[in-house]
């Protein structure tokens, strides 16, 4: 191991530095610690057996350990921070940061002769053995000085290369890695999973909301994991982020602060030529943290407040272009403002029992209500009002001795979602004889209440120093959850009526009767549409972190998980309705056996093959270790999502029924059919529609899931090289995933002959072909494939001499056989129909660079610029009768952005004792960037691929942030 100490001593000012300010990795990466080691030299007595004492600094918190026969040492899951350790008489300072291994050496020959010629700081340097895991730290520094709008600590993960920071029209923020879906995205604090196991946002309360998932001013730090993670994570098929709470210290100390931004402080958008649209952000917030027990207990609680007003443009669908809107309905146009507003508070206590155990106990309670849902052809009463609420509860204890840890934690979680229509009224959908949105009035009938609820308990036990051809730090760990999953979904509450308002002929405007109602009927003895299920997860690992050599360290993993839902392997699929399956000639020829979709409750088995090898390396390639190699492969599961599995139950549970009225010359429909009726105008009261029908037996449309059903899984490779160059440090690597058994639901339905498509077509999927006196039929696959090859490049220059530099660039070639964001693939009879086409919303180039300057004045001066070329859209080309989908890129929808913030403190000694007060301006889009998302995309007319300029842009025009606070 000498030579690494070498390169140590030459180069430990920058590295020190870079322990501050820069992205790093690690050897023996904890979930949500740092690895401290090192040698002790001694040519005078044995090195063996010397103790080690690692103090935090600001807790007080002790941590010991003994040298090893060789001298060397080992001291894994300490907290971020920074700690002064001890050999002997020899002191040294050494900030850590989560998921990193710093190295620390004491002794030697200090009469040795040196060839450094700048030592200002002793000890640390960073190392690189992570094997394959391509990541970067977000520091508490990128933190607080980095510019963002709206406090939500997940905004800096596109500072990791592959990772992209996504803000939907809604305001709604999601990450995407790669080319596959945000629901692949895991995010672990504290060390433990925030998964949603129910809904798409990747982890609670982020499902189609503008919240934050937690208080940003109680986030210490986190680490963004692109691939290649080691076993200890769980439930992640692209991006893991693993990210730890602040914790109190010894000096009481707390924050207040506020920042506004609203239509005073930002340009005009594209599409308010008659002047801006009202609106508003304000965070507000309050931090107090501070000891108990010097040394020993310490506390931190943490409250923010979001309030969002939000401009949302109501312009009309495709079809408003084709009819003269009647004055009467003007007033339905324009841009109207959608309210929000968020509760977040964190708490968390550390109590340092002895040295040999710690207890950390924690809560989060969010709390939001958000107004939404409108625009395009949605009216303001047309939208939603949703409700999101998300409690978590932690406790963990630590007991550790000399040559082993182990942490157990316990956890419980409450996270529920709850949409339902603005206006509890019909709704009213106008549109053209061709069936084109026009506008949609009255209420939208949403109504849903989704979440999960239960315990759960992991342990993770680390051997600190077991030896056999090298040094090897073992951890293994398991998870057990039980979790009720809920679904209650009566969709549409409300009848939904359809108007052909060219009724009397080609670009009039007359709503005269409805052609097609649909509404909602609960199922005779059913609990109508609501539906809960329990659910178990155990998951174990096995991590070994082996020093081969002094040059080459092996990363190996391997992890397995199972899951029990009873609700979906003692499905019995109705009697009734596995007769009619049994006896419909139309699938006597189909890609499909219909029996692998039939279940008595004994033909399921829960998935078993869930193991995950994981596997990386390091080997440094010259004896000043200013190069190392570094590649890993590994295997990763994560779930199905339970909302697409309860389908198979509530569909039968609360059906929507759907009629049509003869009379309208454009959509015509047979009288003799069953769901065909003359028009009479008391079809327009619940009543009328009651003496349609007023209960469905469980039949209608259906979902079922395949008797085997399989679980989306990633597989990751990665080949690259770190360097040193003076301050600089950079890495250059190739990636490739490759993501299978995405979910997807196909359309069962075949026509008389058994084929999908009529005779030499295409296209036209057979809807009037579903299961004789049931309806369409639905069949869960795992078709659904990504893949992506990337290159990463990572240039860092970590803070020094008042000025810092960080880029990331990614390469993207990725593709996919169905568009990632749609679960439903109905056009064609598989997902493989589909083809493989260029990966939707992923452009081929993507940069951002992010640094700082100190100004004159003691003013900070931090920016943000993300470039990306254009993106990949869908879009569907038809000829005659003849249509197929195709990829295109609008040359206007790259992306170019620079935001900047400037900040200063004013001491307020005259008020307390290192105390100061700070502004700070944010400019949001400095440059005034129009950025472009939403496009034509219909090859058949003249605007293809030009921008909608009816639609705001994507992030906004400049905004200015005004900040300000007193820490004390």
């Amino acid at each position: 191991m000498k030579s690494g100490y070498v390169w140590f001593k030459k180069h430990r000012v920058a590295l020190a530095m870079a322990l501050l300010a820069g992205p790093s990795f690690s050897v023996m990466a904890q979930i949500e610690g740092a690895t401290l080691r090192g040698e002790y030299t001694d040519t005078s007595s044995s090195p063996q057996g010397v103790v080690v004492i690692a103090r935090d600094k600001e807790r007080g918190y002790v941590r010991k350990t003994t040298t090893r026969e060789d001298g060397s040492y080992v001291l894994v899951g300490l907290k971020p921070g920074t700690y002064t350790v001890t050999v002997k008489d020899e002191v040294e300072s050494i900030t850590l940061r989560i998921g990193q291994t710093a190295e620390l050496d004491f002794g030697g020959d200090p009469s040795a002769p040196s060839s450094i010629e700048h030592i200002t700081v002793s000890g640390s340097r960073i190392q690189n053995y992570v094997g394959g895991e391509v990541g970067t730290n977000i520091t508490p520094e990128m933190l607080k000085r980095l510019p963002q709008n709206n406090r939500n600590f997940l905004a800096f993960a596109d500072l990791a290369p592959g990772v992209q920071v996504n803000t939907g029209a809604d305001g709604s923020v999601s990450l995407r890695g790669g080319a596959q879906h945000q629901r692949n995205v895991n995010v672990f604090l504290d060390g433990v999973s925030q998964k949603d196991y129910v809904l798409k946002g990747g982890v609670t309360g982020q499902d189609s909301s503008r919240g934050n998932p937690f208080p940003q001013s109680a986030i210490g730090e986190y680490k963004v994991i692109t691939q290649n993670y080691k076993a200890e994570y769980d439930q992640v098929g692209s991006t893991a982020i693993t990210a730890v709470s602040r914790s109190g210290t010894n000096t009481f100390e707390g924050e207040v602060f506020v920042d506004y931004t609203d239509e005073g402080l930002r340009e005009a958008e594209p599409n308010e030529i008659n002047g801006k649209s009202r609106s508003m952000i304000r965070h507000t917030g309050v931090t107090f943290a501070g000891p108990i027990i010097q040394d020993r207990l310490h506390f931190i609680a943490a409250f923010e407040r979001k309030t969002i007003d939000q401009p949302f443009d109501v312009n009309g669908g495709n079809g408003i272009d084709f009819v003269t809107l009647p004055a009467a309905y003007e007033e339905y146009l324009g841009r109207f403002t959608s309210g929000f507003e968020e509760d977040l508070f964190f708490g968390k206590i550390d109590w340092q029992i002895n040295q040999d155990q710690a207890l950390e106990l924690s809560a989060k309670v969010r709390d939001e209500a958000d107004d939404s849902g409108f625009g395009g052809a949605n009216t303001r009463a047309y939208g939603v009002s949703r409700e999101v609420q998300d409690e978590r509860f932690h406790i963990k204890h630590t007991y550790i001795q000399d040559q082993w840890q182990n942490e157990l934690r316990l956890t419980y979680e409450d996270s529920s979602w709850s949409p339902r229509a603005i206006t509890p009224e019909p709704g009213i959908l106008l549109q053209t004889a061709q069936q084109e949105s026009i506008l949609n009035l009255g209420g939208n009938g949403d109504f849903q209440d989704k979440g999960q609820r239960g315990w759960g308990i992991q342990n993770d036990f680390t051997w600190l120093d077991l030896e056999w051809h090298g040094y090897h730090v073992v951890k293994v760990g398991f998870k057990y959850k039980n979790i009720e999953l809920r679904t209650l979904q009566q969709q549409p509450l409300t009848p939904q009526y359809k108007y052909n308002v060219e009724f009397n002929g080609q670009g009039t405007f007359e709503p005269v009767q409805p052609y097609e109602v649909r509404w909602g009927v609960p199922a005779a003895n059913s609990a109508g549409g609501a539906i809960t299920a329990d659910t178990r997860q155990f998951g174990i690992y096995l991590q070994d972190d082996w020093e081969v050599t002094q040059r080459l360290t092996l990363n190996i993993g391997v992890r397995w998980d199972y899951e029990e839902t009873p609700s979906y392997k003692d499905y019995e699929t109705p009697p009734e309705l596995v007769s009619a399956l049994r006896n419909w000639p139309n699938i006597d020829n189909a890609n499909y056996d219909i029996e692998n979709y039939i279940s008595t409750g004994s033909e399921r088995d829960y998935f078993t093959g869930a193991w995950q090898p994981r596997l990386g390396f390091s080997y440094i390639l010259d004896e000043a270790e200013d190069h190392m190699l570094f590649g890993g492969v590994g295997r990763s599961y994560d779930r199905n999502q339970f909302d697409f599995l309860q389908l198979e139950r509530s569909a039968g549970s609360f059906a929507s029924v759907s009629y049509l009225f003869a009379g309208d010359p454009d959509n015509p429909c047979d009288l003799s059919a069953a769901n065909c009726v003359a028009w009479d105008p008391a079809y327009l009261t619940q009543e009328g529609l009651d003496n349609l029908i007023s209960s469905v037996d469980v039949k209608g449309e259906r979902f079922l899931l395949n008797n085997d059903l399989d679980v989306p899984y990633s597989d990751q490779f990665s080949l690259g090289i770190r360097s040193f160059f003076g301050d600089w440090s950079t890495e250059v690597s190739i990636a490739h995933i490759k993501s299978k058994n995405g979910f997807n639901w196909v359309l069962g339905n075949r026509r008389e002959n058994g084929q999908f498509f009529e005779d030499d077509k295409n296209w036209g999927s057979p809807w009037a072909f579903g299961v004789p006196g049931w309806g369409n039929l639905l069949l869960a696959v795992n078709e659904g494939e990504t893949k992506a090859n990337n290159v990463y490049v990572k240039l860092n220059r970590a803070f020094k001499d008042g000025w810092s530099f960080n880029l990331a660039y990614t390469f993207t070639d990725a593709q996919e056989n169905r568009v990632y964001s749609e679960v439903f693939a109905l056009d064609y009879a598989s997902v493989s129909d589909y083809g493989w086409s260029d990966a939707t919303g992923v452009s081929d180039h993507r940069v951002v660079v992010s640094g700082s300057y100190d100004l004159p004045w003691n003013i900070v001066a931090t920016g943000k610029f993300t470039w990306s070329s254009p993106r990949t859209y869908q879009n569907l080309v038809c000829v005659d009768d003849a249509c197929a989908y195709q990829r295109t890129q609008p040359r206007d929808s790259d992306y170019h952005r620079f935001d900047l913030a400037l900040s200063k403190n004013f001491a307020s000694e005259f008020l307390l004792k290192d105390s100061a007060f700070w502004v700070r301006l944010d400019v949001q889009n400095l440059f005034n960037t129009t950025n472009y998302h939403d496009f034509y995309l219909n090859p058949a007319e003249a605007n293809y691929q030009q921008a909608n300029l009816n639609s705001s842009t994507q992030g906004g025009k400049r905004q200015l942030k005004l900040s300000a606070g007193w820490e004390f």
